[in-house]
Order: structure tokens, then sequence, then C-alpha cells
């Protein structure tokens, strides 16, 4: 099963309404500024941009349905983007969340950020960006980023990786 085939999004879509349904008669929770987020603020439908969102956080996890996020937390429309809570970490191969995150988001030139929200908790920042424009409004894709980084680190820095110098757990 190729979790990059789902319909993620239309699993958000069909859950935003469920979870209207149930928390219909709960006071809407608010943001520090008082902007209404989670089931009470989410759309009917998703905007083409919430369901890319989506189908990255669902890819990253195995299905949006084990993605960790505290859905009553979603800010739908956080300065343009998408921002929630996500319980617990991402790593970069063994489970590695942290890298599909990555690289989707450059195939999506969206931007995501990552910050800390509090014990076992990461807040999720997802931003539409494009191909061109200034450094605010542009985002590389996965070709674009690794050849930025190739002309970056020099190819003989220390960091890069040499199988006859690497050792297991750091020794040489």
């Amino acid at each position: 099963m190729s979790y990059a085939r789902m319909d993620h999004a239309g699993w958000v879509e069909m859950s935003n309404a469920a979870g209207k349904r149930q928390n219909a008669r709960r006071k809407p929770k608010r943001d520090r500024y008082g902007g209404v987020i989670g089931y009470a603020a989410a759309p009917e439908n998703l905007s083409e941009f919430q369901a890319k969102a989506m189908d990255i956080l669902g890819i990253t996890r195995g299905g949006i349905y084990n993605a960790p996020i505290s859905w009553e937390t979603v800010d739908w429309n956080c300065a343009g983007g998408l921002s929630l809570i996500w319980r617990g970490g991402l790593s970069t191969f063994d489970f590695n969340a942290l890298t599909m995150f990555v690289f989707l988001c450059h195939e999506a030139r969206i931007r995501g950020d990552i910050s800390p929200a509090g014990p076992h908790m990461l807040r999720i920042t997802m931003t539409p960006r494009g191909h061109d424009g200034g450094f605010s409004r542009r985002h590389p894709n996965l070709d674009e980023a690794v050849a930025e980084f190739h002309e970056y680190l020099p190819a003989d820095h220390r960091i890069r990786y040499r199988e006859h110098t690497a050792g297991v757990g750091g020794s040489e």
C-alpha cells in the first residue's frame, strides 16, 4: 500500500464534517488571539493548499488517520497557511517522518515550519509559496534545494560521508 496514493484530504473533509456534528453544542475553541480554530473553523471543502498540506501530513505519518494531530488545535487559516499541534517527534531515517515531511514540502513548494509547542508536542505551520519572487514568496523544489545544498557544502567537507572514514557510532 502506498500512502502517496491515498486521498488524505478526502478523509480530513469527512472527519471535519463528523467533528462539526459532534461538537456542534460546544463553545468553539479559540487561539490565543481570539480566532476560532479546530472543528468549528474547519472548512467543508479543503482549498487546494489545505488538501496538499493534509496529503503531506498523511504521507509523512503513514495515513492522515495515524498522524498525531490534535485536531482541535488546527488553525485552518494561519497567515494564509495552516498551523497545528503534532504530538511526538520526527526523525530522518528509521521512522523517517522528518525526511518525508521536508521532501514533500519542497516538492509542493510549501514552507514547513516546526517549532516547540510543549512537552512531546510540536507546532507545524505550513505556508504556500511559489517558484519565484522574493525570499518570503518563493520556495525551491527538491531538485533545486539539493543543487543549492551541493553548491553550498564543498565536496571535500568532513560532513560528507566517505565509506573509508566512516564508522558506526562515531568511531573511526
